[in-house]
């Protein structure tokens, strides 16, 4: 098997990470794995925030209690989905950025992030690394706008912690691939329920010890009320996601 093959199929998600400062040579290297990703019409819709002053990172970490290793991680970097440099270039050919709050331009700009994220995570396990995203930074959106100086048309979507591992991580069972990888059309919902059924089962002998529910029970539960609701105003007022059916939301 190949290096990166290897690497992409030994992902494991780690969240406790030993001290150790990462030499800046390889930091620079996932940065610029992260910036070779594909993105739409190379418009690079994101921006990549290092969180090197300890204040700061302090600060996130004790707003986010429930994710110590943003504290602990050598890097921490968080992932700006970004439209606001498509508004400053586009100011040069007197652009009306009149599609700015429409719900593709945030599809994608969360796609472009995504992607750029997914290259640093890989090329951060290439290196020996380990690795966590968190993305329930999104429930402290409006504090990280204040705190990381964030201009409108921009949102913070999720954090990438990076660093070396203190324990060993088995590797999680995935999805059956029937319902995963599928050809043609989408498999029926007799297909989903049984596949679903049976990861459950494999779900519950793997007992990873921060699962405290059934796989289908933990998602029944989640889907039941609105993540992070007060989301929907910053991006309103972040100039995203303002335009519903193609008009202009007040």
């Amino acid at each position: 098997m190949n290096p990166t093959l290897h690497t992409l199929l030994s992902h494991k998600t780690v969240r406790d990470f030993l001290p150790f400062d990462m030499p800046y040579s390889e930091v620079a290297l996932i940065a610029d794995a992260a910036r070779r990703a594909s993105s739409w019409m190379n418009g690079q819709h994101y921006t990549i925030i290092r969180i090197t002053s300890p204040q700061l990172r302090q600060r996130i970490a004790q707003a986010s209690p429930h994710n110590p290793q943003i504290a602990a991680c050598s890097e921490f970097w968080i992932f700006v989905a970004d439209v606001h440099k498509a508004d400053v270039g586009g100011r040069a050919y007197s652009g009306s950025f009149a599609a700015s709050g429409s719900v593709e331009t945030l599809i994608t700009a969360t796609t472009d992030t995504a992607l750029a994220a997914q290259n640093a995570a890989v090329a951060a396990e290439s290196l020996g690394y380990a690795v966590c995203f968190v993305g329930s930074i999104r429930t402290l959106a409006a504090d990280l706008i204040e705190w990381l100086a964030l201009p409108k048309h921009t949102f913070p979507l999720f954090g990438l912690c990076m660093g070396k591992p203190a324990v060993e991580m088995r590797l999680k069972p995935r999805l059956p691939e029937c319902v995963s990888v599928v050809e043609n059309r989408y498999p029926d919902d007799g297909v989903l329920s049984e596949a679903l059924a049976q990861y459950e089962k494999v779900m519950t002998e793997f007992a990873e010890e921060r699962e405290k529910l059934p796989y289908r029970e933990k998602f029944a539960r989640f889907y039941d009320n609105e993540y992070a609701p007060q989301n929907r105003e910053v991006l309103q007022r972040q100039g995203l996601c303002t335009q519903t059916d193609g008009v202009q939301a007040a």
